[in-house]
């Protein structure tokens, strides 16, 4: 089970960095595993799957070194994505969901506020 947990967080990493191209090889049709996926997947990890599938590599990838570490500008097309297309709920889950899994956890309150300003500063740029 810990193996699968692993292997969840990793791809849903690489979902972050990549989020078009793993959707459309792994994710397609309601985010079927694939075939050599270590167990069944969940409603709620296909239902992260699909929020990933809202973006582009590019603003994937964007978005998540702006919230993980910081490093990162949101450019205003990828703010209009992540605000139209992915919403606060999703945003929000995906960053839960990562936090829950991996390295960051020490980090948690810094990447959670990191998290809320990304999102602010969006909703800013896509209203202006």
């Amino acid at each position: 089970m810990a193996t699968f947990s692993s292997n969840f967080c990793l791809m849903l990493l690489c979902l972050m960095m990549s989020w078009s191209l793993m959707c459309n090889t792994v994710f397609s049709n309601v985010a079927p595993a694939p075939s050599n996926w270590p167990g069944p997947v969940s409603s709620y990890q296909s239902y992260l799957a699909n929020c990933a599938a809202n973006l582009d590599p590019i603003c994937g990838r964007d978005i998540y070194f702006a919230v993980f570490y910081g490093n990162a500008t949101v450019i205003e097309d990828c703010c209009d994505k992540l605000v139209s297309n992915v919403g606060k709920v999703c945003h929000d889950d995906m960053t839960k969901f990562v936090l829950t899994k991996t390295q960051f956890l020490s980090s948690a309150v810094q990447i959670v506020e990191r998290s809320q300003k990304v999102w602010n500063d969006c909703v800013a740029v896509v209203k202006s």
